[in-house]
């Protein structure tokens, strides 16, 4: 990697000299474009990660990128009114009802409707007559009262392996 840095580094002097001797204002264009793109590639290089982003996708954190209830089940769970077999269990049907349970009607209906019929917030939102910002909200809300109530609730324990 280091090789390539130091060619890449090599590169972008020879191009930042020809912009100076350049005399057509379309070629300054040109080597000024050549010459971004390169300070673009050695910084990726030399930090490992995509410039300009401070905190990169990896250092996430964990509870940021889970759900609380599974999204597959949450569907199943919904589907029940439907279908006569939904693949869950009696056991994950209550479990998902507990975990609703901490929930007000509205947060509950939101929910099931973005969550349960897998309808987009936006739609969510255009149907309940409210703002995409208050469904995001709403949402979050949601996940937070299920994420507590999943810790507190001995019948919400995930089942052990």
């Amino acid at each position: 990697m280091q090789q390539l840095i130091k060619e890449y580094k090599e590169s972008l002097k020879q191009i930042e000299v020809a912009k100076c001797n350049a005399v057509i204002e379309d070629d300054k264009i040109l080597l000024g474009n050549m010459a971004s793109d390169l300070k673009y590639a050695l910084e990726w290089m030399r930090s490992g990660r995509r410039p300009g982003h401070r905190r990169g996708i990896e250092r996430r954190a964990a509870y940021q990128n889970e759900q609380p209830l599974d999204p597959l089940v949450m569907q199943s769970f919904v589907a029940e009114s439907t279908t006569s077999h939904t693949g869950i269990t009696e056991f994950e049907k209550e479990r998902i009802k507990e975990a609703l349970s901490n929930l007000t009607s509205r947060e509950r209906e939101i929910y099931v409707l973005v969550r349960g019929h897998c309808f987009s917030r936006q739609e969510a939102a255009k149907m309940l007559g409210v703002k995409k910002g208050t469904i995001n909200k709403i949402l979050s809300r949601c996940d937070e009262k299920i994420k507590v109530k999943k810790s507190t609730s001995l019948f919400c324990e995930p089942l052990a392996n």
